[in-house]
């Protein structure tokens, strides 16, 4: 038999106490009273719902001697239907209080029709009172997206009448994991045992572990947002002809993004070799929790960018003045957290790491990007994998770099390579990487051959070819020489 404060508990019942106290009072109907005299026919254990007009007289002496005739009858309760009764008064208060007969009041303005099938419902229980409380529940998890994690933990729970709590820890009878990834951090739990006598608990668990997710996936995605943006528009300006580069900085500009400032570039590979799958949709969503862990660490000490490059990620400091000699080293060392950070996310990925230089500019973020490629290609040829290397200490390839950072250099380069680019960007990468090995190993189209992995005689098709392209005489030093340089400069971008 359930008890009144049970019955008070039922999601969509939302009844003021105005005297006496609804304790545990064993209550087994309800019963509708018309007026003050039907209460002589109420029978015991009863919760007594009077009717709009009868409300009328709660504060008059005619409601007192209701209220005693009711406590002689054994009722548990008498509910007022209308919101706007008065207060019944200090007499009745008493006289409830006495007799142990509570006096309710209706919160909302419902229909008594409503009133009287919702206490109903309460006290037969079973599976329409499960039904009830999982409608009541879906309703609020779908009208208020806003409310805090445990606001709203606390709120399902109250509606459920259960033990319902947020944890770390996937422990108790019943544990719904909040998201749907594989790394879940916090859990709904539901105690005390209740899940195995009311199966809805599973239903309304899940629900509320989904809502949860989902409320933050969209906190997530507007925080990430911005992010995004600034970082698709560098990764479009770092790969971008300086034709069409005056659009991509307005729009830097006008995003707030300081590029005519200072700019020192950080970049991060990711060695997929040595990854235990090769799902193209698992290697994306690993580089962007990099992403995502790398930039968090770094943001700690100064303004940092993400983008993405084809083989890895740039984190790009941005600063409005010059921040000194010393900003690669700092630069490095903060660095070196993020990737101790990344590699603790991720025990089983290999990074290489190269910091460039701070330069100024637009151009100097070019500049500096250049360096950081030149950087991490180092670590990488001599195997240093997860350890930030500053661009300072690569002896050559500094040099070249700077060379090459001069509008000179980029027009000599961009001019003995013209015709091997209008072939296209893939044909192109691919011809100038077979121009390179043949070019560093002394025109050997053997050692060629074995260093790209072809038969000698596609080397030697494929370098007649570029040759035959290409406005310059392979027997002269100077030329061949240019060519060196223009195939590293390509490499270093």
């Amino acid at each position: 038999m359930p008890q009144l404060d049970e019955v008070l508990r039922t999601p969509g019942l939302r009844l003021e106490c105005l005297g006496g106290k609804p304790g545990a009072t064993a209550v087994e109907r309800v019963f509708v009273a018309e007026n003050l005299l039907d209460l002589q026919a109420c029978p015991a254990a009863a919760i007594a719902v009077l009717s709009t007009h009868v409300n009328e007289a709660v504060d008059s002496y005619r409601f007192d001697v209701a209220l005693r005739l009711a406590a002689t009858r054994g009722v548990a309760a008498l509910v007022l239907a209308d919101p706007t009764a008065p207060r019944p008064t200090s007499t009745s208060a008493a006289t409830a209080e006495r007799f142990g007969i509570a006096i309710l009041r209706n919160v909302d303005p419902i229909n008594i029709a409503d009133l009287v099938c919702g206490l109903d419902m309460a006290l037969r229980g079973s599976a329409e009172l499960a039904l009830r409380r999982t409608v009541v529940a879906v309703q609020r998890l779908t009208t208020d997206r806003d409310s805090e994690p445990e606001t709203l933990v606390s709120e399902i729970a109250e509606i459920a009448d259960a033990e319902i709590v947020l944890s770390d820890r996937p422990e108790g009878e019943l544990a719904f994991p909040v998201g749907l990834s594989n790394d879940t951090q916090r859990w709904v739990l539901i105690r005390n045992g209740a899940a195995h006598a009311r199966p809805e608990l599973a239903l309304i668990g899940r629900l509320l572990a989904n809502s949860l997710g989902l409320a933050a996936l969209a906190e997530r995605r507007a925080q990430e947002l911005p992010v995004r943006s600034r970082a698709e528009l560098l990764a479009e300006l770092l790969d971008s002809s300086a034709r069409g580069r005056s659009e991509l900085l307005r729009r830097a500009r006008s995003l707030g993004l300081p590029i005519d400032g200072w700019h020192l570039v950080t970049r991060i590979e990711l060695n997929d070799e040595k990854l235990p799958d090769s799902d193209e949709v698992a290697a994306y969503a690993r580089r962007e929790e990099l992403g995502r862990v790398t930039l968090g660490v770094v943001r700690s000490s100064g303004t940092w960018h993400l983008a993405r490059a084809e083989r890895g990620l740039l984190l790009i400091q941005m600063s409005r003045s010059d921040p000194g000699s010393a900003a690669a080293a700092d630069a490095t060392r903060v660095v070196q957290r993020a990737l101790d950070a990344a590699i603790a996310a991720f025990p089983d990925v290999e990074l290489y790491c190269g910091v460039g230089s701070a330069h100024g500019g637009p151009t100097g973020l070019i500049s500096s990007a250049a360096e950081a490629r030149a950087a991490a290609g180092a670590v990488r040829a001599r195997g240093r994998a997860n350890t930030a290397t500053a661009f300072d200490g690569l002896g050559l390839r500094r040099t070249l770099v700077e060379w090459y950072a001069s509008q000179t250099a980029r027009t000599a380069v961009d001019t003995v390579l013209a015709p091997l680019d209008k072939m296209g960007r893939s044909k192109a990468a691919a011809a100038i990487r077979t121009l390179q090995a043949y070019l560093d190993n002394h025109g050997s189209l053997s050692r060629a051959a074995i260093e790209l992995h072809l038969h000698r005689n596609s080397v030697a098709y494929r370098v007649e070819r570029i040759f035959a392209e290409l406005d310059v005489d392979p027997d002269n030093p100077d030329d061949w020489l240019l060519l060196q340089l223009a195939c590293r400069a390509r490499a270093l971008i």
